[in-house]
């Protein structure tokens, strides 16, 4: 993200934005992260939340599978650098590197 894709408001709330003015359904966006949490989290499932859990999901255009292949490509990312050994060389290198900086 750069540096202007976002401001953090009086209330400490992080705002995105959107060419420097506040995007419309930050308040929608609010409202899905926060059912989420009470449907997930607190097993809170009313028909109504889900319902309007679903409309706020076809409205703002979450994509199920989108987020299942990011987590997927975060843990292979993951578990392709927890495999990644470094030689003793390596590791002398880099503090070498740090030293000079």
């Amino acid at each position: 993200m750069a540096d202007k894709d976002f401001e953090i408001n009086e209330f400490g709330e992080v705002v995105r934005l959107s060419n420097g003015a506040r995007v419309e359904d930050d308040a929608l966006w609010n409202e899905y992260h926060q059912l989420e949490y009470e449907i997930f989290s607190h097993n809170d499932k009313s028909p109504e939340k889900l319902k309007r859990f679903e409309d706020l999901k076809k409205q703002l255009g979450v994509d199920d599978n989108a987020k299942k292949n990011a987590f997927l490509k975060a843990k292979q990312k993951i578990q392709a650098n927890a495999q990644k050994t470094m030689s003793v060389s390596e590791i002398l290198s880099m503090k070498h590197d740090l030293q000079n900086e």
